[in-house]
């Protein structure tokens, strides 16, 4: 009775609870009358669905004590009810189990734990979660650590491989259509596209992420399902055939190979298929997706034309295209090995099947086949044996006695059944050549080196239609041994559980089913008795039927075997998930099936090669069976039944599996017609049953169902006690603390175990404990209520009481505030009056002022206007006297002035007559001639150096003049932003005038910038205009010096003509001439400006002869400057260039100098301090790279025209320097080297090579090859670069972003305990990391977008790893959490902002979103939309994701179903959750523009590294002046 009343505690007034209904399985319902006496408990409980609707439990107290009436099983809490794993929930029973796979699926959740078994609901809809992403996910994880999936069932069978060493089994089951093919192909995908975090010993995998082993395993599935699988009324997929597949590791864990074994393949499909069903997929495959050219050579047309094919009348599968299936199987085919000539073989043999199902079978009695039948000939001419042979032993029979053979006729009905075995034959021996095919190609080739296997077992589920035939009772038989090593694999794990924790505990009964399994294997068996009817000449389906009711009618076999009422040729069995009512029609002939002797021969005997291989090699497999000494027993094994095969390698099955450790997945097919997203819960409720995890759940519950650690258990009921015994609950004895909170809660001692790390209860205790944590919650809730209420209104009180006092002091100072106006408006009044008084008498004042003004002013204009005239009278008669008396006075001089001049005229003319004489006399001797002529030569020398001057200074003049005009236009240029400049200030000004409140101060410094650069200007213009005065000066002088030497030429001629009568003056005749022509060659010869190559003491280019000028010996030029180049640029490289033969040969020295440099130069800048590396920079410049010295030496080899070697040269270094990163993948060192790369690369553009005319363009392209290679290498180590940033913020990132809490007081928990882990990084560590990351780019001077780049991948990186994470973690998706997180984020954010980075804090937007919606309100559809305004970057299926995983507090209420199934509605559209990681190889480096650089000069001495190649060719290159 204690007992009872205990657990009646439990039910009061509004707890729901669970009843039967036949249309939904279970309802709930909540409790609204309780009546309990002494002997009898009465609840009354409505329907939570309908109102009206009352279910009422009655029962006596001592037969609920005793369980003869079990208590109506409750319902969990709302927030518990879609838990991960079906063993958490509080209330543990068969509705509960429902209610949660129904909350999961109808929230797109599809998988759900039970204990050790996923359980995977199909969708029937595709579903974002099988994305190489998610795999990545879930590689090195554990099991708790994520949601539930089947990848995490695989990646812990993986992990117990390497951990125990030990082979493990993942069994799929369910039944047809529930999604076993499809697990089971994404389990193999897992294993061959994972990536082990873990191991460091596994092979590099190709591209794709899969070896070739892999990628053969993965291509076996498209064949399998292709030869194997079918249409079927419950599945479009459907597996016809069970298969283990061992996937085998190395020790190192690689896959080195696969084995298939294959169970039970439905031949009867070949031949007949149920309405809309369809044969196996790979007849439609060809005849849709076969070539013109295959089609002919096989005879195929439509599928509708073939018997095999279209009794269903379907023969398409929706959003299926066979022709490309068609063409994955053969690409499939390909890959395992079955080239294009098998390949045609085998489709031969498909289609001669095809052509055998049309044979036309007729005749009453005796079956008739025509003789031209053109099937038959098709049929027969595909596989290469006789047309009429085979058409003879299709409607005889031979039988074969001791002294004769006897041929008989067969009817129409047996001859089909003879072809239908023939065609069943050859496509099993297809099937099964195929499978072995795959095994040879997937063996692994060192059988030693398998070390380890992970089998798949993808196997039917328990079958039961309205008619159940021979395949149904082996599917259910291998389903009940199955379900066998289930239940005691539970029990095993119970047991192991129990004994670890040491704890007191008895044995455990569950339903064991080995007497039905003996039942149906035993000796005297069903499959027995029907091996041995089918080995009578004249065993018939009803003499089978018959043995069983004798064998198993009687009272020991009634609990297995039973008797239908309406049927002598049925059998029920009594399985574990249901009684099965066979049908014994057509056992026998399924069981046998045999092919006759003579179809045989005929096959054996083919003129088909591949046809006759095929059946020898599948004949080989079955003689391998071990075989007795009789020659009996030899003949009996030789033709098998089916059954005995099926029996046999059934046993070897349940062998292997029992030598592994076995991981269960059970696929359940939600609804019958299978629509996406709809669930019946009838239907899923029996499978449930079917697939044993309600009998899991029932073992559980027989003993302790609940287990809690000591650290949960204390953080949810520590308060059941005195704060005395935990306070301060951070340092409480927890295992104490559970002890102290049992014994005073739970007086019987059996309901729970204390265990070495865990507590455990019986089924239902936890809800009395549940009943006493809320019990003490609502007391201590009514208390702070209490307290809380005083609170407020004491408050409330003093809160009135200080708004009436500041009420009275309003009224008050509003009265005082009332006279004092008025007080005012009265002096106002008085005040106005009497400037009202005043402005009237001035008015009267200033009008008549105004007056008496202007009377005055008239009168004195009348005045002066008079005495104006009389001056302008007096000034006109003082002109008129003025001109009369100056033109007498001109008159009188012009007179005395013309007299004056004709006397002078007349004085010199005489003077002049004298002088001439004089000069003609002078003119007439010789020594007077020689003087002129030396005064003639000494002018025109002197004349010669002045024009040479005047030329001299003419240049500089126009330079001058150029650099005046250059200037004119700078100051006219300055005039005109300056006049643009007063424009917008006058317009400023302009809105100062309008209201524009503008300082004063301002607008005068403006002015003053106004006037002085005014004044500049026209001090530049009156500049300019004197030069030009001074250039007209100087034009003039030279005109002037022209015409003196033309006046002098003119006097020399002159004198000569006087002379040529003189005969003695011969000689000084031909000296003149010669002067003449000398004078003519000086002024016609251009004057000579001094080179710059006469100042370094050079021959000038006309001094030199012309067969000097053209000899081949003399090859050095003259260094000319470049005028474009600025102080920055370099000077342009020798056009031809010769050097020593030493220098040449240490230059091209492969072995010498290239070594060094690539090795030596190389390698110790990497591994040693970079600033001892390379060469010192001469004082105050910039810091010298290996990149000059590499420079220089290319540089050199180009002028000297080695351009062959300087193009290796320049392939070895750069394949160096990427060798060398690659090998020492170190974050200084692959930024040093991309510091050296974009110096290069900044040489290259800023020096243009410039040689001889005939090897520039071959320059130019290696050049523009050094360009290329110095981008590729940047792009190159930029991948390296953020590779390994990558793997530092692997390990810092989530710990630092995610689980880190630094924001006082919102620490939150993994579960919502208290006793948490601190996280192994924080955010301190993470931006310690970015510092030290910038810290070595700003070292290294990388430009901003360099650091920018580098930066960007970084956090885009920490954006996509957190939110992949955060999507992905149930306990962590709390508002506490999600605040912890975004104060984290703003950390960061702050450190990019401080660091002029803000650009790259967008790459947050993801995770900082996922933040803003898990604070955000849920309670409604209305914060739902607002959800998706703010939230606006993240997609449906994301958020869906978080609402779903949303972790909600004991305070918080759940977030209501119908909120959720608004969001999945959004949701469905298939795409992508997680987002898409960083690929390194395609990340994207934008180059960055060169820099304006130049190239140091490097010495011998400033070299500090032991290179002695370097060293010496530094010293040539100096002693020969080569740069």
């Amino acid at each position: 009775m204690a007992m009872a009343s205990q657990q009646l505690d439990v039910y009061q007034e509004g707890i729901q609870a669970w009843f039967t209904d036949d249309a939904q399985g279970w309802v709930s319902a909540s409790l609204v009358t309780k009546s309990v006496d002494d002997t009898s408990v009465s609840l009354v409980f409505q329907d939570d669905c309908d109102a009206e609707r009352k279910h009422v439990y009655e029962a006596s107290l001592k037969s609920i004590d005793s369980g003869a009436t079990p208590l109506p099983p409750l319902r969990n809490p709302i927030k518990i009810e879609s838990t991960n794993d079906l063993t958490s929930l509080s209330y543990l029973n068969e509705p509960s189990v429902l209610q949660t796979i129904r909350i999961r699926y109808d929230n797109r959740t599809i998988y759900t734990y039970s204990g050790i078994v996923l359980i995977a609901t199909n969708p029937f809809d595709r579903v974002a979660l099988y994305e190489p992403e998610i795999i990545q996910r879930y590689s090195g994880s554990r099991r708790g650590d994520l949601d539930p999936h089947l990848f995490a069932i695989a990646e812990d069978a993986y992990r117990c491989m390497i951990r125990e060493h030990q082979n493990q089994t993942i069994i799929v089951s369910g039944e047809s259509g529930a999604g076993k093919t499809v697990s089971a192909k994404y389990i193999m995908r897992y294993f061959a596209t994972a990536d082990d975090k873990e191991a460091t010993s596994k092979v590099a995998k190709e591209q794709h992420g899969m070896t070739e082993v892999e990628m053969k395993i993965l291509a076996t599935n498209p064949i399998m399902e292709a030869f194997g699988n079918a249409k079927t009324t419950r599945n479009d997929n459907s597996s016809r055939f069970g298969k283990y597949i061992e996937i085998q590791f190395d020790k190192s864990c690689n896959i080195v190979g696969a084995k298939i074994k294959t169970y039970l393949l439905e031949r009867s499909r070949l031949i007949f298929q149920p309405e809309t069903e369809r044969n196996y997929h790979i007849f439609y495959q060809l005849c849709s997706g076969s070539s013109p050219e295959q089609i002919e050579a096989l005879g195929l047309t439509q599928w509708t034309d073939y018997h095999f094919l279209n009794q269903s009348g379907t023969g398409s599968i929706p959003d299926v295209d066979d022709a490309v299936e068609f063409k994955v199987t053969q690409e499939a085919l390909a890959k395992i090995g079955i080239d294009a000539t098998l390949q045609k073989d085998l489709f031969q043999v498909l289609a001669a099947l095809l052509h055998m199902g049309n044979i036309d079978i007729t005749g009453r009695n005796d079956a008739m086949v025509a003789e031209d039948d053109a099937s038959l000939h098709m049929a027969c001419k595909l596989l290469g044996i006789s047309a009429s042979d085979f058409r003879k032993w299709i409607v005889r029979r031979q039988i074969t006695t001791r002294s004769e053979k006897i041929i008989t006729n067969l009817s129409p009905v047996q001859a089909q059944v003879v072809r239908d075995s023939v065609a069943k034959y050859i496509y099993s021996s297809l099937f099964d050549w195929l499978v072995s095919i795959i095994n040879d190609t997937l063996s692994c080739s060192s059988p030693e080196d398998v070390s380890t296997f992970i089998g798949v077992l993808d196997i039917y589920g328990f079958e039961h239609f309205k008619k159940n035939s021979f395949e149904q009772f082996c599917i259910n038989y291998a389903n009940e041994k199955l379900q066998q090593q289930f239940n005691q694999h539970v029990f095993k794990l119970e047991q192991e559980e129990y004994v670890r924790e040491e704890i007191d505990w008895k044995f455990i009964s569950f339903s064991d089913n080995q007497k039905c399994i003996e039942m149906i294997e035993a000796k005297m068996g069903i499959l027995s008795l029907l091996d041995e009817e089918s080995r009578l000449p004249s065993g018939t389906d009803q003499g089978f039927c018959t043995k069983l009711y004798q064998t198993f009618g009687t009272a020991n076999h009634t609990d297995y075997f039973k008797k239908p009422r309406f049927s002598n040729s049925a059998f029920t069995v009594v399985h574990y998930a249901h009684d099965v009512e066979y049908d014994s029609e057509g056992f026998m002939d399924k069981n046998k099936e045999t092919v006759p002797d003579e179809h045989l021969a005929l096959l054996h005997g083919a003129q088909f090669q591949f046809l006759v291989d095929m059946i020898q090699t599948v004949s080989q497999v079955d003689l391998d069976t071990p075989s007795g000494a009789s020659a009996k027993r030899n003949s009996v094994i030789k033709k098998p039944t089916l059954g005995s095969i099926f029996k046999l390698s059934l046993i070897n099955l349940m062998d292997t599996i029992g030598q592994t450790n076995v991981h269960y997945i059970r696929c359940i097919k939600p609804n019958e017609a299978k629509a996406a997203w709809q669930f019946e819960p009838n239907m899923v409720l029996a499978q449930l049953r079917a697939c044993g995890v309600l009998e899991t759940i029932r073992i559980s519950c027989a003993g302790y169902p609940t287990r809690w650690t000591f650290a949960d258990f204390v953080d949810r009921y520590y308060m059941l006690v005195t704060p005395d015994h935990w306070y301060p609950l951070a340092k409480a004895d927890q295992k104490q603390l559970c002890h102290i909170i049992l014994e005073k809660h739970v007086q019987d001692k059996d309901r729970y175990q204390i265990g070495l790390t865990k507590l455990f209860f019986r089924a239902g205790q936890l809800a009395y404990l549940e009943k006493a944590r809320t019990d003490r919650l609502s007391d201590v809730a009514v208390l702070l209520q209490k307290n809380t209420r005083r609170f407020l209104a004491h408050r409330r009180y003093q809160r009135t009481r200080a708004f009436i006092v500041q009420l009275q002091q309003v009224a008050r100072q509003k009265h005082a505030q009332a006279a004092l106006q008025q007080l005012r408006f009265n002096q106002a009044a008085t005040v106005l009056q009497s400037y009202w008084r005043m402005y009237i008498v001035r008015r009267a004042y200033l009008a008549r002022r105004a007056f008496v003004i202007q009377l005055q002013a008239a009168v004195r204009v009348h005045l002066a206007k008079h005495e104006f005239a009389q001056l302008r009278k007096h000034h006109a008669a003082t002109q008129i006297q003025r001109v009369v008396r100056g033109h007498f006075v001109r008159r009188d001089y012009q007179a005395k002035r013309n007299a004056i001049i004709q006397w002078q005229t007349g004085i010199r003319g005489r003077l002049g007559r004298k002088q001439l004489t004089v000069v003609k006399a002078e003119a007439r001797s010789v020594s007077h001639f020689k003087d002129v002529s030396y005064k003639l030569e000494s002018r025109v020398q002197e004349l010669m150096v002045r024009l040479d001057k005047q030329k001299d200074e003419k240049k500089n003049l126009r330079a001058q003049t150029e650099d005046l005009t250059s200037q004119v236009r700078q100051w006219i240029a300055s005039y005109d932003s300056v006049e643009r400049q007063a424009k917008q200030l006058s317009d400023q000004h302009q809105q100062v005038t309008n209201g524009t409140s503008w300082s004063n101060d301002r607008w005068k410094q403006w002015y003053d910038e106004h006037q002085h650069l005014e004044r500049d200007y026209f001090a530049s213009l009156d500049k300019i205009k004197l030069q030009d005065k001074e250039i007209e000066r100087l034009r003039d002088e030279l005109s002037l010096q022209r015409h003196e030497m033309t006046k002098l030429r003119d006097t020399s001629q002159s004198a000569m003509q006087s002379l040529t009568d003189v005969p003695n003056l011969a000689e000084l005749r031909d000296q003149i001439s010669a002067l003449k022509n000398q004078l003519s060659m000086s002024l016609a010869r251009p004057a000579r400006l001094p080179s710059p190559s006469s100042a370094a003491g050079t021959v000038p280019a006309d001094a030199v002869s012309p067969s000097t000028s053209s000899s081949s010996s003399v090859l050095h030029s003259l260094q000319v400057q470049d005028p474009r180049n600025n102080d920055n640029a370099l000077s342009a490289t020798s056009i031809d260039t010769h050097a020593s033969p030493e220098l040449e040969s240490l230059l091209l020295g492969e072995q010498t100098l290239h070594q060094e440099l690539i090795e030596s130069l190389i390698r110790t800048s990497s591994h040693d301090d970079h600033a001892d590396a390379v060469p010192a920079p001469p004082a105050n410049d910039d810091p010298v790279l290996p990149a000059h010295l590499f420079y220089q030496c290319l540089s050199l080899m180009w002028k000297l025209g080695h351009l062959q070697p300087a193009q290796q040269f320049l392939s070895h270094f750069m394949e160096a320097i990427a060798k060398e990163c690659q090998d020492h993948p170190t974050l200084s060192n692959s930024l040093y080297w991309l510091s050296n790369a974009h110096e290069l690369l900044s040489l290259a553009f800023a020096i243009q090579p410039q040689v001889s005319t005939s090897l520039q363009p071959a320059v130019n392209k290696a050049n523009t090859r050094l360009k290329y290679e110095a981008q590729r290498v940047e792009c190159d180590l930029f991948v390296l670069i953020v590779k390994d940033t990558q793997q530092s913020l692997s390990k810092i990132a989530v710990p630092a972003v995610v689980e880190s809490q630094t924001l006082p007081g919102f620490v939150a928990t993994d579960t919502g305990r208290m006793f948490s882990s601190q996280s192994v990084y924080t955010m301190a560590d993470l931006l310690a990391y970015f510092d030290k990351v910038l810290a070595d780019m700003n070292t290294l001077g990388l430009q901003l977008s360099v650091k920018e780049q580098c930066l960007q991948q970084m956090v885009k990186y920490i954006g996509v790893t957190c939110f992949n994470d955060l999507l992905g973690r149930r306990h962590y998706n709390s508002w506490k959490r999600a605040m912890q997180i975004q104060y984290n984020l703003g950390q960061l954010e702050d450190w990019c902002k401080e660091n002029q980075f803000p650009d790259v804090i967008v790459e947050l937007e993801h995770i900082s979103q996922a933040t803003k919606l898990l604070q955000l309100k849920k309670a409604t559809l209305d914060d739902l939309d607002i959800i998706y305004d703010v939230c606006w970057i993240l997609l449906p299926g994301q958020i869906h994701k978080l609402l779903q995983s949303y972790h909600i507090a004991d305070y918080e209420e759940p977030i209501s179903h119908e909120i959720l199934r608004s969001v999945s509605a959004k949701a469905n559209d298939n795409k992508q959750l997680l987002l898409n990681t960083v690929v390194l190889d395609q990340t994207l480096f934008e180059i960055p523009d060169s820099r304006s650089v130049s190239l140091p000069r490097l010495t011998a001495k400033s070299l500090k590294m032991d290179l002695p190649h370097t060293r010496h060719l530094l010293t040539l290159v100096e002693t020969e002046q080569l740069l």
